[in-house]
């Protein structure tokens, strides 16, 4: 974000990416302290958004960032997303016993 934040457009799109890059992982945690099953979903579902989220906030701000980091994070978040999704999937399936 040390390149962002001199632009002022970058200022606010900083802001925006930190907040929602740094709740991917507070979602997975939260969810994973609340047990297995629908909550843990409904969590992981939230840090899938987040993932989105920060995705998008890294293809707006590619008139600021090089082209490789970039790239680098959109396919990061990509793979973020990828993983999530059947691990939602899962944890909708899994009962309590």
């Amino acid at each position: 974000c040390g390149l962002l934040t001199p632009d002022p457009r970058g200022r606010a799109i900083a802001q925006q990416m930190i907040r929602s890059a740094g709740s991917i992982s507070a979602n997975i945690e939260e969810g994973f302290g609340r047990g297995f099953g629908n909550d843990y979903a409904y969590h992981l579902r939230v840090a899938m958004a987040e993932a989105r989220e920060t995705r998008g906030w890294y293809w707006r701000a590619h008139h600021i960032l090089p082209d490789d980091l970039i790239r680098h994070r959109m396919s990061m978040t990509s793979e973020i997303i990828a993983m999530l999704i059947p691990n939602i999937q899962r944890q909708r399936k899994y009962r309590k016993r």
